[in-house]
């Protein structure tokens, strides 16, 4: 069962319908329910039809699932909280049309704003001027730990000086972070209670240049999540954003991944805050440009960190897919011509028939490219990890090879166990999805240092990818390795 962010009932009305003076809602407004479910989907049922819809009532029937543009959007004002929502990327969904009982329609949206506030004008663009995320739940990637506790056989006192603001430079504005801390009342006075819960928070805003459009902060605050999932090496989830125009703030939630709520603890991330506080804001102007310029060989790793449950050979293929992608988009200006090209040139100039040498140059086109096996090997080796050359050149072959049985020949080889095979591809996968983490971690800037404590030397959980890689080869089996149990 999922839990649901929003379910309220209100009044709601096309944001371009003229408001009179004096009235929160137009006479066209409409009482209906709004729901936003847990991954952001939004869904509005109207207990009527919106009067001057194109079609009216019949349009609950004849334009099922009807696209609207993205400035075409629904206002409304929520009974219980008094809040005011602004629904946008319509399209329509479920209702129905009646002669003889209630006609009335429905919608869904990509995109909702939630706030306390006004909204601009139906005339006016938005436009944002920053991004607020608080960063609840990462308390121990941050590691907070400001307040100062001493206690007495008679006393105890808390005592907490709230740091100072961390700004970090981006290549288009800034990125802060602002630290405080809440507790009961505020002031001078002395106030007398029989519990006290102190609690320390970091909020996140990401300010541009110039002013955002809803589709610019929506990839802006997915470009964050992607940044902590590799920081943290969890699925954790960030809180919904706040966006901002000028001293007004509105909640935004859009359609997207399951959310998850596990919060990671200070053993899991690969790299905390303090580790890379220096270089913060370049690691993400780092992110933004790689995931540009390496395309799917960013984001195919990404899409299996999203919590979704995959096959086995899904899993693995996609790992291979994402890596070779990467590899690809990092040298495609770099082909040079080899020995077997010139080979290749002299076989075609000694063909004489313009058929058979078009078709022949067909057939040759990417005979000179890399092998996948020399793909892998280019792009893991430049990890600072230290394997030896020959294990790394065995694990790639071996890759390879299982890619290559499962496109050409549909999975395991003619007489192979097919139970062996999945477990050989588990022990693959594990492996890639460790080495292909760290190449991203590489590739935006995170210290090479850190990348190898992590995965090889003294970081809390580094026995687990050191085990996946003495399964696959990559590392030697040392004695009473075996006679060690995970966790």
């Amino acid at each position: 069962m999922t839990t649901k962010i929003l379910e309220e009932r209100g009044l709601f009305w096309w944001h371009d319908d003229p408001l009179p003076a004096n009235q929160f809602a137009p006479d066209s407004c409409v009482v209906g329910t709004l729901t936003i479910e847990e991954n952001g989907a939004a869904y509005l049922e109207l207990d009527g039809y919106f009067a001057n819809s194109e079609g009216g009532p019949m349009a609950a029937i004849g334009a099922q699932r009807q696209q609207f543009p993205l400035e075409k959007a629904i206002q409304g004002k929520l009974k219980a909280s008094g809040r005011n929502v602004l629904l946008l990327g319509l399209r329509r969904r479920g209702g129905q049309f009646s002669f003889n009982g209630i006609s009335h329609e429905g919608f869904a949206a990509s995109h909702c704003l939630v706030t306390n506030r006004s909204f601009p004008p139906a005339t006016r663009p938005l436009r944002f001027s920053a991004l607020d995320v608080e960063l609840t739940g990462l308390e121990e990637w941050l590691r907070l730990g400001n307040i100062e506790v001493k206690r007495t056989r008679q006393s105890i006192s808390a005592k907490h000086r709230v740091p100072k603001t961390d700004i970090h430079e981006l290549d288009d504005g800034t990125l802060t972070m602002r630290y405080d801390i809440t507790g009961p009342w505020s002031g001078k006075f002395v106030h007398r209670t029989d519990k006290l819960n102190l609690v320390e928070s970091v909020n996140l805003r990401v300010k541009p240049k110039r002013a955002r459009t809803l589709l610019e902060m929506r990839e802006e605050y997915a470009r964050l999540q992607e940044l902590f999932i590799l920081l943290t090496g969890t699925t954790f989830s960030l809180e919904w954003p706040r966006l901002i125009i000028g001293k007004m703030a509105y909640h935004y939630y859009y359609e997207g991944f399951e959310r998850s709520t596990k919060t990671p603890t200070w053993d899991e991330c690969w790299v905390n805050y303090i580790q890379v506080k220096s270089n913060f804001g370049s690691i993400l102007t780092a992110l933004r440009r790689k995931r540009d310029e390496l395309g799917p060989g960013f984001y195919l790793y990404l899409g299996i960190r999203r919590g979704m449950k995959m096959y086995v050979e899904h899993r693995f293929v996609n790992l291979i897919w994402g890596l070779e992608s990467l590899h690809r988009r990092k040298n495609k200006d770099k082909a040079k011509e080899t020995k077997l090209d010139a080979k290749i040139q002299r076989i075609l100039d000694q063909v004489s028939g313009s058929n058979d040498k078009r078709w022949l140059e067909g057939k040759l086109k990417h005979a000179s490219e890399p092998s996948l096996k020399e793909r892998l090997m280019d792009v893991l080796s430049a990890l600072p990890l230290g394997f030896e050359r020959k294990r790394v050149e065995v694990f790639c072959k071996s890759c390879a090879d299982r890619r290559n049985d499962m496109s050409h020949l549909g999975g395991q080889r003619e007489g192979n166990d097919y139970r062996e095979f999945m477990i050989d591809l588990m022990k693959k996968s594990e492996a890639l999805a460790y080495l292909y983490h760290a190449v991203l971690l590489h590739e935006i800037g995170v210290d090479a240092d850190l990348i190898k404590a992590n995965l090889l030397e003294n970081a809390p959980n580094a026995y687990r990818p050191k085990y996946a890689f003495r399964d696959v080869g990559l590392l030697p089996v040392d004695k009473g390795d075996d006679s060690l149990e995970e966790g």
